[in-house]
């Protein structure tokens, strides 16, 4: 019966034993869950507050969006490079007009035609290089002292405003 005594206190020691490391062991898992679940909520809380700002994110990018579209549709109906060429061309043959023969239509078209040629000259001949910075008024170097200034009228400073 002896044997059976010291059999059962080693087995009953043993049980106590692994209780305790039960114990133990379930105490540590506990504290790890719940700082599991404290990382958890303050993810959840980072990832909605991220969330909410991606969506006011997207609502301002779509107003940039249909801005950026506006300005590329007023963009669209600007003057293109056909168009300001022309432009200069008609400037310049109104000036060479009113130089010499202004109020006859023929005048206009040869002015025209003269322009026409000197824009072709200034981009597309000789001298491209020469003239890159022409972006406003074509000018020849026999008429470099002719402005629009030269040939509009001035209005008398003796006369006064009215």
């Amino acid at each position: 019966m002896e044997l059976f005594l010291i059999g059962l206190g080693i087995g009953l020691l043993l049980f106590i034993i692994s209780v305790i490391a039960h114990a133990h062991t379930k105490n540590v898992h506990k504290k790890e869950i719940q700082k599991i679940k404290q990382i958890v909520t303050q993810k959840m809380d980072l990832e909605s507050d991220s969330l909410s700002q991606l969506k006011t994110d997207i609502t301002a990018l779509k107003e940039q969006n249909e801005h950026l579209r506006v300005s590329l549709r007023s963009m669209s109906q600007k003057t293109t490079k056909k168009e300001m060429t022309r432009f200069q061309i008609y400037e310049r043959a109104i000036e060479i007009m009113s130089l010499k023969a202004p109020g006859f239509a023929p005048a206009w078209q040869t002015a025209l035609r003269e322009s026409e040629e000197e824009f072709d000259k200034v981009f597309f001949g000789l001298k491209p290089f020469k003239r890159r910075a022409v972006a406003a008024k074509i000018t020849d170097k026999s008429d470099a002292s002719l402005r629009i200034e030269d040939v509009t009228p001035r209005e008398d400073p003796s006369k006064g405003a009215e």
